[in-house]
């Protein structure tokens, strides 16, 4: 699968990915290490050599930048759909947590934001996304992100490379406020109350920041000076 022919050429042979031509490296999330964020019980035993996606970090970075790619394939596990861990992002220097930007270059996708409320609660926004589609995560989001179709879901992403995420929100609570199961059916999760709910396309969360992008890569090897909010995140809002 090409994923890109300029300006980096970008393919991606079975579970292995080709840049210019040289393979890259990969990191695997396993079933088991996943097992404290999904919906039912797993027999790990079962499952131990089981992988849920693949991360292929430092494709190409620029000013404090990188762009990354990551493959989910299709399954069902313990009743919902694969889909990443989730993780919230630190604060930035300016106050406000680091946003990020993904474009789906392969499949459907569900993105599942959700903002924690100063009550406890969480307002989620879940977002439908398809082939070549490009979704800001804003600020202060927490986020999953789910294969919702038959195919392989292939995703690029850009962020700020000067922070670690939090994953352990996500631990501790059973994963995000809600699953996607198999039949597009939204089941919450009972370790949260959800204040609000939404369903919007990329495009309709985007244009609520004014972001417009078409090509992430492309965009971000011309002109990296674009996502200079995935660094100070109060330039989205000037």
């Amino acid at each position: 699968m090409v994923l890109y022919e300029k300006p980096l050429k970008l393919e991606l042979t079975g579970y292995l990915l080709f840049v210019n031509g040289a393979q890259h490296p990969k990191t695997v999330r396993t079933v088991p290490q996943m097992a404290k964020t999904l919906m039912g019980h797993v027999a790990l035993e079962d499952l131990e050599t089981l992988d849920m996606y693949f991360m292929y970090r430092n494709v190409f970075k620029k000013d404090g930048m990188r762009f990354d790619i990551t493959m989910i394939p299709p399954m069902v596990v313990a009743g919902e759909c694969a889909k990443t861990h989730g993780h919230y992002h630190p604060r930035s220097e300016d106050g406000l947590a680091y946003p990020e930007v993904y474009q789906v270059l392969n499949g459907k996708a569900v993105f599942m934001l959700q903002k924690k409320n100063r009550n406890g609660s969480v307002d989620v926004s879940i977002v439908s996304a398809k082939a070549r589609d490009v979704v800001l995560i804003p600020s202060g989001y927490g986020h999953v992100t789910v294969n919702s179709g038959d195919d392989t879901l292939v995703l690029a992403n850009l962020v700020y490379d000067m922070f670690e995420p939090m994953y352990h929100e996500y631990d501790e609570n059973r994963g995000a406020a809600y699953y996607y199961t198999r039949d597009g059916n939204i089941v919450q999760n009972g370790s949260y109350v959800v204040e609000k709910n939404e369903r919007l396309t990329a495009q309709e969360l985007n244009a609520r920041y004014g972001f417009v992008c078409s090509d992430l890569l492309a965009e971000f090897h011309d002109n990296p000076q674009k996502f200079a909010f995935l660094q100070k995140p109060k330039l989205l809002f000037k």
